[in-house]
């Protein structure tokens, strides 16, 4: 096995001429910088894996805050890369995006910048936008279309009826990723080897009954193989069937004011602390109440909800046991340059210690921001006040992150490359208790792919190149960390089935994650990923960690 200091000298060596080749390659194109901006890996609500400039859109997300479309891909994204065809020639666009024949002159109308029904599906599926449908010089059509935007009643007396879904189907090979159903294997970096098929099948309909009122319902189903009885499923891989959002809204004053009641699932921000986590098979929900306003630049939501636990052989119920509630503000000042302040409450009020019987409160902002000569920059980070009940003790802990980015919009692969520095406090052993809880965080999109890293007691630099070559359906991703508890007498907790470790060592271990998608079309395409761990003297178990996986994805 190679030595840390020399795979790390190793990538940054590569790194630094990559940088060099890229810088001269842009200059060589003897044309003007580009200074649209393009959010990180990290921005949105709607991850849209496109690495092109001069893209980037502003969409309203679960709430009203505004999320920004990215360059980024990951495991879970599958279904956002639906077709970037913005390198097409422009008659081949024009036919394939359906706008209209040449005119007497004999010159086609100019084509829109991107394939409407490629854009058309969002991360949240009560986002979905298929006005394109009501354009008079669209004669386009994609799979499911048909069944969009379909009147009720004569004259649309009753509003409009959307159905459609999705499915998808992964494979993944996991060595040393725990979970096994006795012996040590059910924790990580233990001698383990399962091949699991999943699939996830997502159906909704969306009835707009009128300019300001909509109910909305979406059904999910989800399974795995449990590879010849040796492999016990984690909570969130089986779902035998259940509602993933039913709620109803209503606006008011032209939009500005909405109110929302029921299931719903919430997204906000870069995701670090509120998500649905789509990697998983189950996503994330929750169930309660929500205020949103938006208005010019300022979008604010106000909720009060609780979790709703995934039952696999039962309807999902909601925990009033585990509330969740807050206020999350966007100031966007442009499409690139935007700043989240937010407040969110988080109790359990089960018995327990330090996974239950304790009441949050986290106090955060985020920047993003856009500079000259095509630099990129983001942070994050804040205070978790309250109190562990179950511990006796006061709860006092933070986080950080802070990301620096550069894009090359003048070189055929549309590079971007990311150095982030991400810290979430460990338990020092005072009186308080120091420990971050990440709360909901969209948990798999960081800190690593092979899922054995929580925000919680870390300190990890790491380096992000992400790349979509012009003229291609494909694109490509890097990540690599390095992780060191942040308190070595503390444990990093894992996403599941954490592993014994070394309290005299803060050394965890390092990471590399390596991506390659493939869009076959507008609401088409296939994911390829590999990530190997290397663990370090703070883990006690006897072997490295090896993730291989496939994902086909297919929206409707």
């Amino acid at each position: 096995m190679l030595a840390p200091s020399f795979r790390w000298g190793l990538l940054l060596g590569f790194l630094s001429v990559a940088g060099v080749w890229l810088n001269n390659s842009s200059k060589s194109q003897g044309e003007e910088p580009d200074f649209t901006a393009r959010q990180p890996a990290f921005i949105t609500g709607q991850l849209e894996l496109k690495t092109s400039p001069g893209a980037l859109e502003v969409e309203r997300a679960p709430s009203s805050s505004h999320y920004l479309q990215t360059a980024m891909l990951q495991p879970g994204d599958a279904e956002e890369a639906e077709g970037d065809d913005d390198a097409q020639a422009e008659d081949t666009a024009i036919s394939d995006e359906g706008y209209g024949a040449p005119d007497a002159s004999g010159a086609y109308p100019k084509p829109t910048p991107k394939n409407p029904c490629a854009e058309s599906h969002k991360k949240l599926f009560y986002l979905n936008d298929f006005s394109y449908l009501e354009d008079p010089n669209y004669h386009g059509h994609c799979l499911g279309d048909q069944l969009k935007l379909m009147p009720l009643g004569v004259y649309r007396d009753w509003g409009t009826l959307d159905i459609g879904g999705q499915e998808r189907l992964q494979y993944k090979h996991e060595i040393g990723m725990g979970n096994a159903v006795s012996g040590p294997g059910q924790l990580r970096f233990e001698d383990t080897s399962f091949d699991l098929f999943l699939n996830r099948t997502r159906l909704y309909t969306n009835w707009q009954a009128t300019k300001q009122t909509r109910a909305y319902c979406e059904f999910h189903y989800a399974s795995i193989n449990r590879d010849n009885g040796t492999y016990n499923p984690r909570v969130f891989e089986n779902n035998f069937g259940d509602f993933l959002n039913l709620f109803v809204d209503h606006s008011w004053n032209d939009g500005v004011w909405t109110a929302r009641v029921g299931r719903q699932e919430l997204v906000y921000g870069a995701e670090r602390l509120v998500s649905i986590t789509d990697w998983q098979n189950s996503r994330r929900t929750f169930e309660g109440a929500m205020l949103l306003y938006e208005d010019g630049p300022w979008s604010i939501d106000t909720f009060y909800t609780s979790l709703v636990p995934v039952l696999a052989n039962d309807l999902d119920k909601a925990d009033w046991q585990q509330p969740f509630y807050g206020t999350y503000a966007v100031y966007t000042e442009s499409p690139n340059n935007t700043l989240d302040l937010y407040y969110l409450g988080y109790d359990n009020r089960h018995p327990g210690a330090i996974t239950g019987d304790f009441s949050l409160h986290t106090f955060g902002s985020r920047l993003f921001r856009t500079l000259e000569d095509n630099w990129l920059f983001e942070t994050e980070g804040g205070v978790q006040l309250g109190r562990q009940s179950g511990l006796g003790k006061n709860q006092k802990a933070g986080y950080a992150t802070v990301g620096l980015g550069h894009k090359y919009p003048d070189n055929d692969w549309q590079p971007q490359i990311w150095g982030y520095l991400d810290y979430a406090s460990g338990n020092d052993g005072g009186a308080d208790w120091t420990r971050y809880n990440q709360l909901f965080p969209w948990s798999h999109r960081y800190l690593g792919f092979i899922d054995s890293v929580q925000r919680s007691n870390i300190f990890a630099p790491n380096v992000q190149l992400t790349a979509k070559p012009v003229g291609t359906n494909w694109e490509f991703l890097a990540w690599a960390y390095y992780f060191r508890a942040a308190e070595r007498g503390d444990i990093v907790p894992a996403i599941t089935a954490t592993e014994t470790q070394n309290l005299t060592s803060a050394d965890l271990g390092e990471e590399l994650d390596l991506i390659a998608k493939y869009t076959f079309g507008p609401r088409s395409s296939i994911l390829f990923g590999y990530s190997h761990f290397w663990r370090g003297n703070k883990i006690t178990a006897p072997h490295d960690a090896d993730f291989t996986y496939v994902q086909w994805e297919l929206n409707f």
